[in-house]
């Protein structure tokens, strides 16, 4: 074990393919002692055993899980362990879920294709504190990445994706912010281009999954 972690702090796996779960586990032993690591398969088991464990350091997840998965599984245990080190670990290499990880309250989003001393060398320094600013992790190297100013929608089209998610139509969107409806229109399209989908149904259930747009 190296000395990025204290025998008393521990760490948790949440990831459902028992194979790449066990490599996980073997990674992870590299910086807890294997007593202080703990694994399941679930977002509701990782919960249900954050709670009981003790000085948690570590939260290593997979948001492509069954059940309660990306952006509300990250935001569940950001919440439930707020002074744990959160960090997504997933197949996916699309920029925008990178962004929804990072808003939702992760420090570094890594792609399951990197090499293993890479990860080794992240979570090591993600642990000491050394990475400053949030980090994507690719098999070619660190990427830093943004809180979301990358989707390229100014605040006045965020607004606008928030009444869309609502259900209003390009006329009552217009009428809400004092706007012509052509102007509604214009942003509409831009909006549809930054989220990379095709129509406004598309554009609800993007906002939803990236975190852009909540019912609460």
């Amino acid at each position: 074990m190296t000395q990025a972690a204290s025998l008393s702090q521990s760490a948790l796996i949440i990831e459902d393919h028992p194979l790449y779960r066990d490599a996980l586990m073997h990674l992870v032993s590299e910086l807890f002692a294997p007593e202080q690591i703990a694994a399941v398969g679930s977002a509701e088991d990782g919960l249900r055993l954050a709670s009981s464990m003790s000085d948690l350091k570590l939260v290593l997840l997979d948001p492509g899980l069954p059940g309660l998965a990306g952006v509300e599984a990250m935001a569940a245990f950001r919440r439930a362990c707020p002074n744990a080190i959160l960090i997504a670990i997933s197949a996916s290499d699309d920029r925008h879920d990178v962004v929804a990880a990072i808003r939702a309250g992760t420090s570094v989003f890594v792609s399951k294709a990197a090499s293993r001393p890479l990860i080794v060398d992240v979570l090591r320094r993600a642990l000491d504190g050394s990475v400053a600013a949030p980090q994507w992790v690719t098999p070619a190297g660190l990427v830093p990445i943004g809180d979301g100013a990358d989707l390229a929608m100014t605040p006045r089209q965020l607004e606008i994706l928030a009444l869309l998610c609502q259900g209003h139509s390009n006329k009552e969107i217009g009428l809400r912010l004092s706007i012509a409806e052509i102007t509604v229109k214009i942003h509409v399209s831009s909006i549809l281009r930054a989220l990379s989908v095709a129509n406004r149904t598309q554009a609800v259930l993007a906002a939803r999954r990236l975190g852009l747009y909540t019912s609460e």
